[in-house]
């Protein structure tokens, strides 16, 4: 009996001895497949591919384009070839002076063109402030230099005077754009705006869009065939979906009171003044333009949707006020234009 125990003690040893190295030799060709180094384990073995270096790119930051309005006829030009032309040619309160743009094209432009160079903030450099913001008619602080940039007159007074004085020191230099202390501060010595990055470039300063090419301002509309000339927009596109609508001129006087009323004045009567126009004052719309109205209806509504959908640029060198395009950009959906046509034409009834 007790031989009998020993032999199966032996033989249950022998088997379990067995079934370790059976586990062991499966844990390491599994996970070290059949190396002398497990480092590398049973992976897969990748080929990698290297990562080139990015260099930094540093972007100019003051490129970018300051949109005085959003007509795309406008000229693009730096702020050192609009002051000094604008110097040059006897700094204009009112009246408009040429200049050749960054596309060698011939255009004009007024005061009214350069002004956000002098009140838009971020514009000569990301986080700048309006040059304004410390140059106004507060003129008691010595680090604004006691000069107003924020009005024509400000500017014309000059530098360095007190509270209730009308002239200080002359910064336009008398019409030479070279000898003026805008030219020296802003362009030569960099010294201004305030906050500006020695390595802002470039040394011309930001690039706008201002005035009109001369090919513009001098157009002539050509007449129809039958010699009277029809109003239409000065932008292109043609007419929208809401001629195709129905319009209902009790829902579209309220559109006309929350959109249109602030332009062209209750009831469409007009007399809000347009600075900077030709005319003056925005177009009345009761009554309208004698060549828009017509008896026809779908007519009339053509003629009137034109001008809703694509919006138009009064004829001036620096209109403060444009119409918006107010389909194109999806200002007013097709049925609130078609509503408000019914109402423009119901005031003209």
């Amino acid at each position: 009996m007790i031989r009998h125990f020993k032999i199966w003690v032996t033989v249950l040893g022998l088997v379990l001895a067995g079934v370790t190295l059976y586990f062991a030799g499966t844990l390491y060709v599994g996970g070290c497949s059949y190396r002398n180094n497990c480092a590398d384990g049973g992976r897969a073995q990748f080929t990698h591919t290297p990562i080139f270096t990015l260099i930094p790119a540093t972007l100019p930051a003051n490129l970018a384009v300051f949109l005085a309005s959003s007509n795309s006829e406008n000229c693009t030009v730096t702020a050192e070839i609009l002051l000094s032309s604008w110097i040059s040619a006897g700094f204009p309160a009112t009246q408009p002076f040429n200049f050749t743009d960054l596309n060698n094209v011939a255009c004009q432009a007024s005061y009214a063109d350069l002004q956000p160079l002098f009140s838009q903030s971020n514009l000569w450099y990301p986080g700048a402030l309006a040059c304004t913001d410390c140059h106004n008619s507060s003129l008691s602080s010595a680090a604004s230099a006691q000069l107003d940039l924020n009005s024509y007159v400000g500017i014309l007074a000059g530098s360095h005077r007190s509270p209730g004085s009308a002239t200080g020191v002359d910064i336009l230099g008398a019409g030479n754009w070279q000898a003026s202390t805008l030219n020296r501060v802003l362009f030569v010595n960099r010294q201004m705006p305030y906050g500006l990055p020695p390595n802002i470039e470039p040394a011309s300063g930001p690039t706008i869009l201002a005035g009109l090419p001369l090919s513009v301002v001098n157009a002539t509309p050509a007449p129809t065939p039958s010699g009277v000339e029809i109003a239409r927009p000065n932008t292109p596109g043609g007419t929208g979906p809401a001629l195709d609508l129905t319009g209902d001129s009790t829902v579209g006087m309220q559109i006309y009171l929350d959109h249109c009323q602030m332009c062209h004045g209750s009831q469409g009567i007009g007399g809000i003044l347009n600075p900077g126009s030709d005319d003056g004052t925005v177009p009345e719309l009761n009554p309208i333009d004698p060549t828009l109205a017509n008896p026809d209806y779908q007519t009339f509504a053509y003629n009137v949707d034109l001008f809703i959908q694509n919006g138009s640029r009064p004829a001036g060198v620096n209109p403060a006020r444009s119409m918006p395009p107010w389909g194109s950009q999806n200002g007013l959906t097709q049925q609130q234009i078609a509503d408000v046509i019914a109402y423009i034409i119901s005031l003209n009834k």
